[in-house]
């Protein structure tokens, strides 16, 4: 008998924040303090002389790659004794690195990630609505002469607080908004369908779907102009969904997204919407009477529609928010199946491994043909 391992932990402080002017009350500024941040965002903060601040799009843009981790650890300096990230995905992934004792050179820490130690006390403040990076273990780093992106999961990245302001994203656009939202869908369905699933991290993956879908119905019925009204119960149901899928682990769904983003260059949270539906098929195809039949339930109930529909139903509403493309449109040639099936299964066999059923080669290879 094979007996995994099944637990629930919450390692960061989260709080909240109605506007960014109480983030200086909420959390003291001090000396010794940096501050990770975008250009968009450096102007909102109104920060004291005496703090560091470092702007990652001055560093390079796109992903976090080895060259621009290095240049943020040498720009850092070892002075500083908090950091405090202030952005999307990447700049939390990046304050994640900074906060360690050592993290050069990356091969390493990537290959040895027991032997990481935290050196700074650690604060992420997400100002996009779903990558759930706030809360987890993980950092994403490309590495170009792997031609991949490569994830660090360490407990010494677990921020000791994270704090939640839904101003900072009344600026981002729809499409950005609508992507981010459906990355965090995919964490809580992967999460709640994943092995490693316990009753905790279930509940939170049910009640981030319920909220995200509530918040959809609502922009699809009145516009896009009700997305401001909903931005704070998005944030919420991304970190709830981030919390699940730090304890469960996420699969197929983010496995065959991951080829879209390192060679088509499409963002994250698109990419799993765009396989997402032909993956969910399969699922229903080979075990539906499974932990997907729970979901399949709930969307039922949401959409107040028979069981047999439910699916149907939650990908037209989602197709209204943000229209999906056919790969081929993304710049996907026929001749890359091959090429993304092999990226999957080597590259990506652990999220494989961790998936609601177990998929062949055969099966990717049929998802992105279906998709191309």
């Amino acid at each position: 008998m094979i007996v995994m391992e099944k637990a629930f932990e919450v390692k960061t402080k989260i709080m909240s924040a109605a506007r960014i002017s109480e983030l200086s009350a909420l959390l003291p500024f001090k000396s010794g303090d940096l501050v990770l941040t975008e250009s968009r965002l450096a102007p909102q903060l109104q920060l004291p002389d005496f703090v560091s601040v470092m702007v990652r799009d001055d560093l390079g843009r796109g992903p976090n790659t080895e060259e621009l981790v290095e240049k943020a650890v040498h720009a850092a300096g070892a002075n500083c004794s908090r950091v405090i990230g202030i952005g999307g995905g990447a700049v939390l992934d990046l304050a994640k690195l900074l906060s360690l004792e050592q993290v050069l050179p990356l091969h390493e820490s990537f290959t040895q990630p027991q032997d990481l130690r935290r050196s700074r006390e650690l604060v992420l403040i997400p100002t996009t609505p779903g990558t759930g990076s706030e809360v987890t273990p993980y950092s994403a780093v490309y590495f170009p002469d792997l031609g991949a992106q490569l994830v660090l999961n360490s407990a010494a990245l677990s921020a000791d607080a994270a704090l939640l302001c839904p101003e900072f994203l009344t600026d981002i656009p729809f499409k950005i908004f609508a992507a981010s939202s459906f990355d965090a869908f995919t964490h809580a369905f992967e999460s709640y369908l994943s092995a490693l699933a316990t009753p905790f991290s279930r509940v939170l993956a049910l009640q981030a779907i319920k909220d995200l879908i509530s918040s959809w119905q609502h922009i699809a019925g009145a516009g896009v102009s009700a997305m401001a009204a909903e931005l704070a119960a998005v944030q919420l149901a991304g970190t709830m969904a981030g919390i699940s899928y730090a304890n469960a682990g996420c699969a197929a769904v983010h496995a065959l997204a991951y080829p879209l983003c390192t060679r088509l260059k499409i963002k994250h949270g698109e990419a799993n919407y765009l396989v997402f539906d032909a993956v969910c098929a399969l699922y229903q195809k080979k075990n539906p009477q499974g932990a997907l039949a729970d979901i399949q339930r709930l969307l039922a109930a949401l959409f107040n529609c028979p069981e047999d529909q439910a699916f149907s139903a939650f990908s037209a509403l989602c197709q209204s928010l943000l229209p999906r493309q056919r790969l081929s449109a993304c710049g996907m040639q026929e001749r890359q199946i091959l090429e993304f099936t092999d990226m999957v299964l080597t590259r990506q066999h652990m999220l494989i491994a961790n998936g609601y059923i177990p998929l062949s080669a055969g099966d990717i290879t049929a998802v992105y043909r279906q998709l191309l």
